[in-house]
């Protein structure tokens, strides 16, 4: 990858199942250490763009570029750079929180131990890590797919819906790590939510989408906040669709529409 070349290049990227479009022309990029959230609503898309990016689906058009590699042509070459969590992580009940990261990390090219418990620091399992994955509740699944997500050399990380089973603290954690790997690990980092107001205040940029279309990007501001209330003002072709789902997001205390 060229310095200055993005880390994501998503181009025109269509989907349909059957003869129902499910994304529709999607465009856009991620930058070396950048934190971009992809917002929309449940059924708007988030998923199935994920599983394209991660080549679990496949486009009826458009080509994804990962660190300068086609994921159709050098596919290979361009999932060596992603971690990835999408919907439940899967993992063996059977096995410790621990073995499940040995075995994933048997299957890479070498996966220091040092990496292995540099990927559990970052999980926040804390002792948890040695008991079984079956006793897990749903926000420890999340914590463990993060930290397998982190083994190998991880330039992209893909997050669905992360924030899903953690608790307030669980949340809390789950940002600053992300902004830890952003800031000192040059990670770029692409996560989605249906809620906003859970991942704006980490990200450097915010995707919005709607019925498969992308209705706005957004670059965050920057300004300071005042009495912890943040302004953000969107510009869209699309107004009222941008107000119907900005209108469903918790905390949103006023909200004005110009044309």
């Amino acid at each position: 990858m060229e310095n200055g070349e993005p880390v994501l290049d998503v181009k025109n990227i269509s989907k349909k199942r059957g003869k129902t479009p499910i994304l529709k022309d999607v465009n856009f990029s991620i930058g070396k250490g950048e934190i971009c959230g992809f917002v929309g609503r449940n059924g708007a898309g988030k998923t199935t763009l994920m599983k394209i990016i991660t080549s679990m689906l496949f486009p009826n058009e458009g080509e994804i570029i990962i660190c300068g590699k086609n994921l159709k042509t050098e596919r290979e070459e361009a999932l060596k750079n992603i971690g990835a969590v999408i919907e439940t992580p899967e993992m063996y009940g059977y096995l410790t929180g621990r073995q499940n990261l040995n075995y994933i990390a048997s299957m890479l090219k070498d996966v220091t131990k040092d990496e292995i418990e540099e990927a559990i620091r970052y999980s926040n399992l804390g002792n948890k890590i040695d008991e079984k994955v079956k006793k897990y509740s749903l926000g420890m699944k999340q914590r463990l797919g993060l930290a397998q997500a982190l083994i190998g050399d991880v330039s992209l990380l893909i997050l669905d819906e992360p924030t899903n089973g953690l608790d307030p603290l669980g949340v809390v954690e789950l940002k600053n790590t992300i902004n830890t790997l952003a800031k000192e690990k040059g990670v770029s980092v692409f996560i989605s939510s249906h809620i906003l107001s859970e991942i704006e205040s980490i990200c450097t940029k915010v995707v919005f989408i709607d019925n498969g279309k992308i209705i706005n990007i957004q670059k965050m501001d920057e300004e300071p906040q005042i009495n912890n209330t943040k302004n953000m003002f969107i510009n869209t072709d699309l107004p009222e669709k941008a107000a119907e789902i900005i209108k469903s997001i918790p905390d949103i205390e006023l909200l004005k529409v110009e044309k």
